[in-house]
């Protein structure tokens, strides 16, 4: 395997295939995690041809531990990188596996981002699941990540190569804001004459909650407008956002698949704007109560008064709203799809319910958990994969009206002022 990262000391990655568990059968609820503690590193895929398949890293140091070399008056962190290639979720072999470990030498600590990536081998014609574990060696923590390697169509978003132009590195979103220069390139060899771009200004509702059963699938897009973007002789062309909305690149009008980037808000994912912070307590207030933050003069003083009102102190309060818009923004980016992360299935769920105590992966679907495994009183979801040429994230509940009172639980536990117990 190559492996590419400029600056840093690497030992060399050892290939190997062995029996394994499956996939499907191994709690993945660290993935909806986020600890200040761990290393939350970054991926991002390209294939750059049938065979070889490019990918990318980024890691922020800020959570990683140095130790000093006093003899060279230096801090050196390491970071094992360790990946397994499956199948599938339901595979017991090992395509592939290897690691590395990424030696950084300072002179002073300070946070920043180590980028590098490295080389697989992988026939296109099917997908793949690949685990990659990256650890802080000098404290023994680490995390996993899970990435599909879709390689059935050379027209999906893996065949793009993504980067920011102002920085030369890989795009590690598909969210965009209008201060990027993207430069995207297209794999082919033989240069494509363009890139079609359409560009859809929809605007999408939050889902209802779960135990409500009428409700629409994902919906049928129209285009608002479409254009062409010229590519170079290196199959290369720049971009930059004009508008809120999506914009689908796609090489072919035979097929909808292709490269999908959003532009949700320039402060996506975080939730600054007031207006998104009066929508997100859609579902831990009352309809009346909900209309008339929305209808009031100052919709700031009106979400701060909701919260001062729920929490009894300004102190708690500003704990309340830590917690809570916390959740907003993790769900936004772990769980965008077409729209905005919370305003979907698995959105809405993590934020009342908070990080799922077990979380199990198929091909097609997940499972959460919120209680003990196998207990009569835990609480159950299972969430749906859905076809789309826009994401690979947009996940259906299966809905039943067996969630209403847990759902109304732990909004209640919100309205008393206090985070969701299933929180940790």
């Amino acid at each position: 395997m190559k492996h590419y990262i400029a600056g840093l000391v690497i030992t060399a990655f050892l290939a190997g295939c062995s029996g394994v568990e499956k996939l499907s059968n191994r709690d993945f609820a660290d993935v909806y995690r986020k600890n200040s503690k761990l290393i939350d590193p970054d991926f991002a895929v390209y294939h750059l041809d049938d065979l070889k398949t490019e990918i990318y890293f980024k890691i922020n140091t800020e959570s990683l531990v140095y130790v000093e070399n006093p003899r060279e008056k230096t801090f050196t962190g390491k970071v094992k990188i360790a990946y397994r290639l499956y199948e599938n979720f339901e595979s017991r072999t090992l395509i592939d596996s290897a690691s590395t470990v990424i030696e950084d030498e300072t002179e002073g600590v300070k946070e920043k981002n180590i980028y590098g990536k490295f080389e697989l081998k992988i026939p296109s014609g099917k997908d793949y699941v690949l685990l990659v574990t990256s650890g802080d060696v000098n404290r023994d923590r680490q995390t996993q990540n899970l990435i599909d390697i879709q390689k059935t169509s050379a027209l999906t978003r893996q065949n793009f190569k993504v980067t920011d132009k102002k920085t030369g590195h890989m795009l590690f979103r598909n969210y965009i804001h209008a201060d990027d220069v993207i430069q995207i390139e297209y794999n082919m060899l033989t240069a494509a004459a363009d890139l079609k771009i359409d560009y859809f200004d929809n605007s999408f509702p939050v889902t209802p909650p779960p135990f409500a059963l009428d409700v629409d699938g994902p919906p049928s897009m129209r285009p608002a407008s479409s254009k062409a973007l010229r590519l170079s002789g290196e199959n290369k062309a720049t971009f930059s956002p004009d508008a809120f909305g999506l914009y689908h690149f796609k090489v072919s009008n035979e097929s909808l698949d292709g490269l999908t980037l959003f532009y949700f808000d320039d402060k996506f994912p975080i939730i600054k704007n007031v207006s998104e912070m009066a929508s997100a307590l859609r579902f831990i207030t009352s309809k009346n109560e909900y209309e008339a933050i929305n209808e009031h003069r100052n919709l700031k003083t009106a979400v701060d008064s909701f919260w001062l009102n729920t929490a009894g102190s300004k102190t708690r309060a500003r704990e309340l709203i830590k917690a809570y818009y916390n959740r907003v923004q993790n769900a936004n980016v772990f769980f965008s799809s077409y729209k905005e992360g919370w305003k979907t299935d698995r959105g809405i769920i993590y934020m009342i319910f908070g990080p799922p105590n077990m979380v199990y992966k198929s091909a097609q679907s997940e499972a959460w958990v919120y209680g003990e495994a196998n207990n009569h009183l835990s609480v159950n979801f299972v969430f749906n994969k859905t076809q789309s040429p826009f994401t690979q994230n947009n996940y259906m509940l299966r809905r039943s009206p067996n969630y209403k009172n847990p759902w109304y639980r732990a909004v209640e536990t919100w309205r008393q002022g206090r985070v969701s117990a299933l929180d940790f």
